[in-house]
Order: structure tokens, then C-alpha cells, then sequence
């Protein structure tokens, strides 16, 4: 315990000793701090910020529809487009024709924006700039892109389906087509109308001919008729009834498909809108001037530290 006191004391004699010293190098450190942090030496960023959250999203795979966002918006197609939009290259005053330009572009885009998944499974979308107001475009035109980008691919997907449920749909108007022309024929050659409304009314005008003692001549011919095509016209319209009935399904799951690439849909709800930052987000003055002066200190203390320590030794040589 005496040894931790002795230890203390010798600190701040030290101290106390050198305290003018300390004084002036925590001035001078604060002062070349706040100087060389100015926007004279430094740039300010602002920040501008938007967390979304997915809607309308058809999910593709078993990721949920917030990491399908997520991966969207780290994609290059939209780090690409938003280059483009605000000509980046050279906002960052990069040149992209020299040896590895692309990728130093890139590198700056990447510590510029940032996208993450928070907690509440919506997408905090974050980008740093000089200019607020770019800050903010920027995010807004990430947004944009965001939502072109999920129509597209589901506008895509719409019409590989559309073209699938046309091809059926088609098909089946060429069958319907085919057996309602061999009905037509049986119809206007035969007389075969309604096989089995025909059927009864031929059978009781057999029966009451039979009764009567006449025949009918009418009634022998349309029986011929019945007994040599009626079973093929009963199963062609069975055929063609069934065959209807599924044109029928397939043609309103064309007309849903249609209707669903006709409308415009906004595949993200913006929990956290984005606006120009009144206040600078880099660099922190106030954190710069400390450690710059917390540093120099502990410099100044080191330094005071081993040249009393090489003293102490000179002085207890022998």
C-alpha cells in the first residue's frame, strides 16, 4: 500500500513539476487541432438517411422479402446507376481510365454508402457527402432504383408467365376450334342437335308409331342418324365441354396475369424519409481537439517520464 502511495506522490510531483509545460503543449495541441479540422483542411459530410421496409415484394426464393431487398440494394446494377445519375468518377474527383480507377471508384462508393438490416427487418439506407443535398438525392435515387429494379424483374417474371398461359390458352382455342366444326357437321348433316333431348323424343315417337300401327319416315332417319353418329357427337361435346371449361380458367388466369403487369406498384414503404442534413456529420471537432490532446499529453508524459527515469540512473551510478 505504501509502495502504490510513494508511486502517486512521485506522479504528481512530476506533474506539478512540469505543469507549465502540459499547459502550453494542451493549447497548442487544441488550437493545431481545431485548425487542421476546419473546413480549410477538412471537408465537412453530412449525412442523409432513409430506413424502407418491403411491400409488394413476390419472394423468389426462401429468403424473406427484407434480405431480398437488402441483396438488391447492394447489387451492382444499382451502385452502377446511381454512379451514372451523379457522375461520381468524377464528384470524387477519380479517373477511371487509369489502372484500377474502377475499383478505387468503387471503394470510395462503398465507404460513402452504407445499406444494413436492422432489427425491425426493414433496410437502413445511409450516405455521407460534402454536398447535403446530393446526400439526400442520392438516397432517394437508391430508393428509386430500388423500386425499378423489383418491377422489372417482376414484369419479367409476368411475362415469362403470360407467354406460358397464352401458349396454353391457344392451344386449347385450336382443339375447341377443331371439335366445334366436327359438331357443326354432325348438326347440319346429320340433324344431331341435342343427343340426349334427341334420344327421348325419337324413342317415344318410336314408341308411339309402334302403338298406331304408321310409321314415320322422319323418325327411322333421325333414329339411323342416332345409332350410326350419335355416340361420336355425345363424346365429341363431353370432349368439347371439358375442353371449355378449362379454356375458361386459363384465359381468366391470363386476363389476372395481364392486369397484374398493367399496374404500377411501389415495392417499398419509406418508414424514415430522407432530407438534407442542417449539421455536419464529419469530422467531430470536439472528438478530434480531445484526442489530439489527450495524445499530446501522454507524449509530453512519456517523454518527461524516461528522461527523469535516465537521470535517476546517472545519478545512482556509482
Amino acid at each position: 500500500m505504501e509502495e502504490y502511495r510513494q508511486s502517486a506522490l512521485y506522479y504528481v510531483r512530476l506533474f506539478s513539476k512540469w505543469k507549465i509545460q502540459f499547459l502550453v503543449i494542451t493549447v497548442v495541441a487544441a488550437a493545431a487541432a481545431a485548425i487542421f479540422s476546419s473546413e480549410f483542411f477538412i471537408k465537412p459530410r453530412y449525412k442523409s438517411s432513409a430506413t424502407v421496409y418491403p411491400a409488394n415484394v413476390v419472394p423468389f426464393s426462401e429468403e424473406s422479402n427484407t434480405e431480398q431487398i437488402l441483396q438488391m440494394l447492394q447489387s451492382t446494377y444499382i451502385r452502377d446507376a446511381v454512379i451514372r445519375k451523379f457522375n461520381l468518377a468524377a464528384h470524387y474527383n477519380i479517373d477511371t481510365t487509369a489502372k484500377e480507377g474502377h475499383a478505387a471508384l468503387y471503394g470510395m462508393y462503398k465507404t460513402f454508402v452504407s445499406i444494413s438490416k436492422n432489427q425491425y427487418e426493414s433496410v437502413d439506407i445511409e450516405v455521407t457527402d460534402i454536398s447535403a443535398q446530393m446526400a439526400c438525392d442520392m438516397v432517394n435515387e437508391i430508393v428509386f432504383q430500388l423500386d425499378n429494379k423489383i418491377s422489372t424483374l417482376h414484369k419479367e417474371k409476368s411475362r415469362e408467365v403470360l407467354k406460358i398461359v397464352e401458349g396454353q390458352m391457344n392451344l386449347k382455342a385450336k382443339l375447341l376450334d377443331s371439335l366445334d366444326k366436327n359438331l357443326q357437321e354432325l348438326r347440319v348433316k346429320y340433324q344431331i342437335l341435342d343427343y340426349n333431348i334427341q334420344v327421348k323424343e325419337v324413342t317415344q315417337g318410336y314408341m308411339k308409331s309402334l302403338v298406331s300401327g304408321r310409321g314415320s319416315k322422319d323418325i327411322d332417319v333421325l333414329m339411323r342418324n342416332l345409332e350410326e353418329k350419335g355416340g361420336e357427337y355425345y363424346r365429341t361435346k363431353v370432349l368439347y365441354d371439358g375442353i371449355l371449361g378449362s379454356y375458361n380458367a386459363v384465359r381468366n388466369e391470363y386476363d389476372n396475369v395481364r392486369r397484374e403487369l398493367d399496374k404500377k406498384f411501389t415495392y417499398t414503404y419509406i418508414v424514415s424519409t430522407p432530407t438534407p442534413a442542417d449539421k455536419k456529420s464529419y469530422p467531430v471537432r470536439w472528438l478530434i481537439v480531445l484526442i489530439s490532446v489527450v495524445a499530446a499529453n501522454m507524449f509530453l508524459f512519456t517523454i518527461i517520464l524516461l528522461n527523469d527515469f535516465r537521470k535517476r540512473l546517472q545519478e545512482n551510478k556509482p
